[in-house]
């Protein structure tokens, strides 16, 4: 099939230039950025824009950047990109910071003029103070042997001799030659009038040992005036990291010595991921009728109010329903099933899969294939309780919309016994329509969902029951004489082995077979549960 752009995808990206803000963080982004530049000193800052995982910072951080090179010439600061993960050696980051820093003032000299209000001179004075500062901290990193600490909480030894430098610079023992440069450097920059802001993004994703270099950087070896650092992070992961590198107990604690000013990245409200979600939808399928389109809705405010939580579970949500739904559009499968069953995939994985087996073994039910005896549905009850975690089926409106999506499940809402009564009898016309409508608890449709595709010897229900049908009119026939039935036995994890009944009117009906005795379950998946699942008897033949 063709890939069009509404099933292309889009993966976890940050925004990017021409991307739409779906969440208004672009207003919060112009705030931002016009703060560090009328409000912050002009002796440096160092800023936080915290956030969990998945919640938008490295977005945000686009946005700022993006707002700040929308500002009036005469205000504009110059922004510096700096991504510490993408250098190998870690002696190189003083180096690469500084290697920016100086490109950036030969970029603002020669634009220096009326409209910017820089002067040229000092544009050039400022550049010629960076790169003698570096010459000379070059030159002391092959001789000064200083493991200092950084802002003065615990000893934090490092192993590059260009940080320990650093190090011995800011501090009293800093050679007076490469102190008089790094005053002449400030002055330099002071004098200049110019802002710049560092950003660095992703600071919880490097190894402790480099982030501990990374805040030494923005703390005390590059602390110069009107220069701004913006940090992303996850405050919890960054903590930890801090108390295994600095052998710390309170990371939290040491952190606040470092930033200066915390901006929380805005948490979306719930409704606007949904709403979110929803619109993205419907660019890749839409609903075959108006039963179908109601159950849309349901599961995107059930199972979307409690999957959905952070931009990132959005995207990953629609990348999988992109990535699943063409195959299924083509058979003209269920798109509520489907995006419930892959809500449910991203949001908790271990749900996901008792979903899997519960199917699987449901399906097998209704081929009349296996059993489940009382013990097997006491234990499945637990499993489900455990793997959706505790409390989240207390509401008994979940607890009734998560029953409805599979076959055999009928929610209880006593106060005591298990929350689902499981592998219940599913009528014959319950069983037909989901067939006909090819959704999740349909016998023959199911494995669909999880693989995309039936395996090329899996049985129908009309299979089936055209075996029942020729086996309970064999008294017709002269006592089992018009069925002949011929099995070969296969292994729980052995290929396809053939099995022909032919029937009274002359058809065959091909089958796989685990059990001598009679048919085994038609899907591998479910053999592969023998052992959870009790086989039906046989009788013997008349």
């Amino acid at each position: 099939m063709e890939l069009t752009e509404n099933y292309a995808v889009r993966g976890d990206r940050a925004l990017g230039a021409g991307d739409e803000d779906k969440l208004g963080f672009r207003e919060v982004a112009k705030r931002i950025a016009t703060s560090l530049v009328d409000r912050a000193s002009e002796d440096g800052l160092v800023v936080g824009l915290e956030g969990a995982w998945g919640s938008g910072k490295s977005s945000l951080l686009f946005l700022v950047g993006d707002e700040l090179s929308k500002l009036p010439l005469a205000t504009r600061p110059t922004v510096i990109h700096f991504r510490p993960w993408l250098i190998g050696n870690r002696d190189a980051l003083i180096t690469s910071l500084f290697t920016e820093l100086s490109n950036q003032l030969d970029q603002v000299a020669l634009a220096a003029g009326d409209a910017t209000r820089i002067s040229i001179t000092k544009a050039k004075k400022a550049g010629k103070a960076l790169r003698s500062f570096m010459s000379a901290l070059s030159k002391a990193g092959e001789m000064v042997e200083v493991a200092g600490d950084v802002a003065g909480i615990g000893a934090v030894k490092y192993a590059g001799k260009g940080l320990k430098a650093a190090g011995g610079m800011a501090g009293t023992n800093a050679p007076p030659q490469l102190a008089d440069l790094k005053d002449q450097l400030v002055t330099s920059l002071r004098e200049l009038g110019h802002r710049f802001v560092v950003t660095i993004d992703d600071v919880d994703r490097l190894e402790p040992g480099e982030i501990m270099e990374i805040l030494r950087l923005v703390r005390s070896v590059v602390d110069l005036p009107n220069v701004i650092y913006v940090l992303c992070y996850d405050s919890e992961v960054l903590a930890h990291s801090i108390q295994a590198a600095a052998s710390v107990q309170n990371g939290r604690a040491f952190l606040e010595k470092i930033i200066q000013l915390t901006v929380m990245v805005p948490k979306p409200e719930a409704f606007q991921l949904r709403q979110w979600f929803a619109e993205a939808l419907r660019q890749i399928g839409v609903a075959k009728d108006e039963d179908e389109r109601e159950r849309l809705r349901e599961v995107i405010d059930h199972e979307g109010g409690r999957q959905l939580r952070t931009p990132r579970s959005v995207v990953r949500a629609l990348d999988s329903i992109r990535f699943f739904w063409p195959p299924l559009r083509e058979i003209s499968a269920d798109l509520a099933d489907l995006v419930w069953l892959h809500l449910i995939k991203d949001g908790n994985p271990a749900l996901y899969r008792w979903i899997e087996e519960y199917c699987g073994t449901a399906a097998a039910l209704s081929l009349g294939t296996a059993r489940v005896d009382e013990a097997e549905k006491s234990q499945q009850s637990a499993a489900v309780e455990a793997a959706a975690g505790e409390h989240v089926f207390d509401n008994d409106l979940y607890r009734h919309s998560f029953s409805a999506q599979l076959a055999g499940v009928t929610p209880n809402f006593s106060k005591s016994g298990p929350v689902f009564q499981l592998f219940e009898r599913v009528d014959d016309r319950t069983r037909d329509e989901a067939i006909q409508s090819r959704r999740l608890a349909s016998p023959d449709h199911y494995r669909l969902y999880f693989a995309m595709a039936t395996p090329s010897h899996a049985l129908r229900q009309s299979d089936f029951n055209a075996l029942w049908d020729a086996l309970g009119n064999r008294g017709k026939t002269g006592g089992g004489r018009g069925v002949m039935t011929r099995v070969y036995r296969v292994g729980v994890g052995g290929g396809l082995a053939g099995g022909v009944i032919p029937s009274g009117h002359g058809g065959a009906t091909r089958f796989s077979n685990a059990d001598p005795c009679g048919p085994a379950r038609h899907d591998p998946a479910v053999a592969g549960r023998g052992r959870r699942a009790s086989r039906r008897e046989c009788g013997s033949e008349g």
